[in-house]
Formats: C-alpha cells, sequence, structure tokens
C-alpha cells in the first residue's frame, strides 16, 4: 500500500526542479494513453528551455519566500515515500537519504500562490468579477501546481491528495480562507470530479488560447476554509 507521505520544502539547493521537470515529462505519455492528450500536448516539458528554468525560478523563489518572507509569493513542496533503493538506483528516480540513513524516493510536486493568482486566470472576461472579488478580499491560497511522478507507478497513489492537504494545512496555518484552484476538464472529465471530491466547489468554466492558437478549457473551482 502506498504512504505514508512525509511532505517537505523544496530546496533549490538539491535536485527538486530537476525532480519536477521529470515529474511533468512522465504524465504525457499517461495522459495520451488516457486519451487525455488535450491537456498538455504530447511534446515533453524538459524540451522547452524556458519551461525548465521557470521551474528553477519557482523553486528558488520558494525557498527566498519562506526564509526571508519577501519577494515571489510561492511554496512549493515535495511529497516522498521512504524507499528500498537496493538495486534500483540506476532507474533516474529522484532520492535523498536523511541523517539517519532512510532513503526516500520523491513521488509528488505542489505549488501554491500566496495571495494571487496565475497569469492565466486574470485573462478570461467571467473571471475577472471573481478575481477582483478574491484579490480585494485577500486571505486566501492558489492551487498553482499539482503533479505526480508516473515513473513511480503505485508509489504515487496518494500523493496528490495529501500534498491538498499540505496545502490545507498551509492555509489555516497561515490566516488564509479560501483555496482557488483549477483544472482542465476535457477528455475524460476526471479532473473535474477528482477536486470534487476533495471539497472543491466549482466556481465557473474558462478558455484560454494555446502556443498552438487551440483552446484549452477549465474549470475554476474555491474551497472554503472558515
Amino acid at each position: 500500500m502506498p504512504g505514508p507521505f512525509y511532505i517537505r520544502d523544496a530546496a533549490a539547493s538539491s535536485h527538486d526542479a530537476q525532480f519536477i521537470i521529470d515529474a511533468f515529462d512522465s504524465t504525457i505519455p499517461h495522459l495520451t494513453a488516457a486519451g487525455n492528450a488535450a491537456q498538455w500536448g504530447t511534446e515533453l516539458f524538459s524540451r522547452n528551455p524556458s519551461f525548465g528554468q521557470a521551474i528553477r525560478n519557482s523553486v528558488a523563489q520558494s525557498e527566498n519566500f519562506r526564509d526571508t518572507g519577501h519577494g515571489e509569493r510561492v511554496r512549493t513542496f515535495i511529497a516522498e515515500v521512504e524507499d528500498d533503493a537496493t538495486g534500483t538506483l540506476d532507474d533516474g528516480l529522484a532520492r535523498r537519504v536523511d541523517e539517519l540513513g532512510k532513503t526516500y524516493v520523491s513521488v509528488g510536486a505542489v505549488k501554491l500562490r500566496d495571495d494571487h493568482f496565475a497569469t492565466h486566470i486574470l485573462s478570461p472576461e467571467n473571471l475577472k468579477p471573481h478575481v477582483a472579488a478574491a484579490t480585494e478580499a485577500g486571505s486566501f491560497v492558489f492551487l498553482d501546481v499539482l503533479v505526480a511522478d508516473h515513473r513511480v507507478d503505485e508509489r504515487r497513489k496518494g500523493a496528490g491528495v495529501a500534498l491538498v492537504n499540505k496545502v490545507k494545512q498551509y492555509a489555516v496555518e497561515h490566516g488564509k480562507n479560501t483555496i482557488w484552484v483549477d483544472c482542465w476538464v476535457g477528455g475524460t472529465g476526471g479532473l473535474v470530479q477528482y477536486y470534487e471530491d476533495m471539497g472543491f466547489k466549482p466556481v465557473d468554466d474558462f478558455e484560454v488560447p494555446t502556443r498552438n492558437n487551440a483552446m484549452w478549457q477549465g474549470k475554476v473551482f474555491r474551497m472554503d476554509l472558515v
């Protein structure tokens, strides 16, 4: 049975940024096989240099905001499970060894924005009233990235819920009233059900153009904590 999950801060000095890039890459064949290729396309994220740099910048910004309270208001967390790595160290997975000699393998990551939305949420006209009201009220987090590493197979199961619970913990500890998130609504529609099952309430649908001039269809949700 997967878990228990250990959640820690992402560190710029480790290989966490590369793990997140690799985890995104691992989703592409999985989504394609499931008939959901339109969510993120079929090209590996790592082939886009600007994507990798954005991930590295984001991890560094998270560490800076955690340590100083200044700069870009983002936090990134990594989910791990304890791992018996004997004879499997050449599998390319992200591992670390703690001070007690225990080995952990990374299985997922989450990024949140503290009191601000991702830029793609700001442009759709129908979302602007929701964004304006939330921004004026403050005290919210936006769940920006949630990704699991499909290379670890069954060990990733439950990591998403554990990471969302970490976001809820962060929100409560920092006096936030609401968690916002968005997801793709196409394909099998499984993501919508996934977030609803975790207690998020749908707010509105939206569309944003992709790099290929197609329209990416999404839905915004909120979870009120008070």
